[in-house]
């Protein structure tokens, strides 16, 4: 699971279980590298995928909300468009990484930014496509997180539920 809001947040999920790691750290999949030479990340890391495709990311490389960039797409703007079909390549790069370490099931994308998700989504899939071999992503499901911008607030109900009962 990726969720592409303010930063870049991820979770994993093992036999249904959410993976913390040893240390309850493990998840992080926004703070993978893209791009060694990449902006500086508050983690300490450079070229993180949250600083290529964070909403913060979004806003320092065009000076726009990630909202109005889509509408501007939507009405057109060429250099609109190609931003988000970039935007989907340098997902995909993350996202590569991770389906070639954890090899999973389904990768789910979800928050914010996916309100514009038929602006990047084609060049994600076809992206990851051109860079997992076939039979690291047989069977693979990429797909839009069904409850969008709400998937935090059911996750920090079911939480809650699951620490009372």
């Amino acid at each position: 699971m990726l969720t592409l809001g303010t930063g870049v947040g991820g979770a994993i999920f093992l036999n249904g279980e959410l993976f913390v790691g040893h240390n309850g750290t493990a998840g992080e999949l926004g703070l993978v590298t893209v791009d060694l030479n990449g902006p500086s990340c508050n983690s300490g890391n450079n070229g993180s995928l949250e600083q290529h495709a964070s909403a913060r990311a979004i806003r320092r490389r065009t000076g726009l909300e990630p909202g109005d960039l889509a509408a501007k797409a939507n009405a057109g703007d060429t250099d609109a468009i190609a931003f988000w079909e970039q935007y989907g390549r340098e997902l995909a790069a993350g996202i590569a990484s991770t389906v070639y370490v954890l090899a999973p099931q389904a990768v789910i994308i979800g928050g914010g930014i996916c309100g514009a998700a038929e602006l990047f989504f084609p060049t994600l899939k076809a992206e990851v496509e051109r860079r997992v071999k076939p039979t690291s992503r047989e069977g693979l499901a990429i797909a839009i997180a069904e409850l969008g911008n709400r998937a935090g607030m059911a996750g920090a109900a079911c939480l809650a539920w699951k620490q009372f009962n």
